[in-house]
């Protein structure tokens, strides 16, 4: 019997300083089979790079951009 999956959502807006160490903890708990949402809330900092980055390499995380609060 396999675990069940489990979303995980995660709403940013400018946390370049702390969302590197977010994702890490996140990826690295116990349990494997859940899934990673990532919510970037028009970030100007650098925040949507790292999230891409960190979305290259684990197949877990989704990255959904809302633009319309950008300017």
């Amino acid at each position: 019997m396999t675990s069940p999956k489990v979303s995980i959502i995660l709403a940013v807006h400018n946390e370049a300083d702390y969302v590197a160490l977010t994702l890490a903890s996140l990826l690295t708990q116990t349990m494997r089979n859940f899934e990673l949402i990532c919510i970037d809330d028009g970030s100007s900092d650098g925040t949507s790079a790292i999230l891409a980055e960190y979305a290259k390499n684990d197949g877990r995380i989704q990255i959904i951009t809302n633009s319309s609060n950008i300017g």
